[in-house]
């Protein structure tokens, strides 16, 4: 008789951990085939400090440079903390979710024609999406400044105007004046900052041109390359 319970236990066990596996691979199929369909969520059960508006997201994607599409799109790895908090998450709200969306660099996603902290997300609708899981550590403060030039022009203009005025002001004064200067130093230092600004305005559009690479702006909700 302790030999059958004990077959018994292991038998049920096991089952369960058929039917965890077989979860987890259902909820797998799901986000490799998700179109970002919203979801009817029981707001009862969920956590407030992790929905988001659409427009915190679209300044999360421009600030860190990230794209946020549909997670069939994805082509990273999901990591077995974001399954567990999908499960929990059914369980939650007693119901199978089959709408995901992802927050994550252009890398990590199938683009058309063709740093890595990726954020699982649920539509809610009305322009609302709630945080389901975040892996990696790419939304890293240095990420956020190294990628500032490339917000909008605007920002590409002031990282320019910054990078020149540092170097004029910077610059040896024996490398910049000559024994026939009678100006100011000052002076010198003014006409070095303009004669910087200009060509390294010009020689960044014409990088930006020559690589076809575009503003955060204009690529955080993009299904196609730079």
């Amino acid at each position: 008789k302790d030999n059958d319970l004990h077959y018994k236990d292991v038998l049920i066990g096991y089952k369960a951990l058929l039917g965890q596996n077989t979860e987890g691979e259902r909820i797998l199929t799901n986000l490799f085939r998700s179109n970002g369909n919203e979801e009817k969520l029981d707001f009862n059960a969920l956590n407030p400090s992790h929905i988001y508006h659409i427009a915190d997201i679209k300044a999360l994607c421009i600030n860190f440079r990230l794209r946020f599409l549909d997670s069939k799109l994805f082509r990273g790895t999901f990591p077995v903390e974001a399954i567990e908090a999908t499960k929990t998450f059914q369980s939650e709200q007693n119901r199978e979710i089959t709408g995901f969306k992802m927050i994550a660099p252009a890398p990590m996603f199938k683009l058309a024609e063709k740093d890595k902290d990726p954020l699982l997300m649920v539509p809610m609708g009305g322009d609302y999406y709630y945080l389901l899981a975040k892996w990696g550590n790419d939304l890293h403060p240095l990420r956020k400044v190294l990628v500032y030039p490339f917000r909008d022009f605007e920002s590409l203009l002031k990282t320019v105007f910054v990078f020149c005025l540092a170097v004029a002001l910077l610059f040896p004064e024996s490398l910049i004046r000559s024994n026939q200067d009678t100006g100011t130093i000052m002076h010198l230092r003014v006409i070095l900052f303009f004669w910087m600004f200009f060509s390294t305005s010009a020689m960044t559009v014409l990088y930006g041109f020559s690589r076809v690479k575009n503003f955060n702006t204009n690529l955080w909700k993009s299904k196609y390359l730079d």
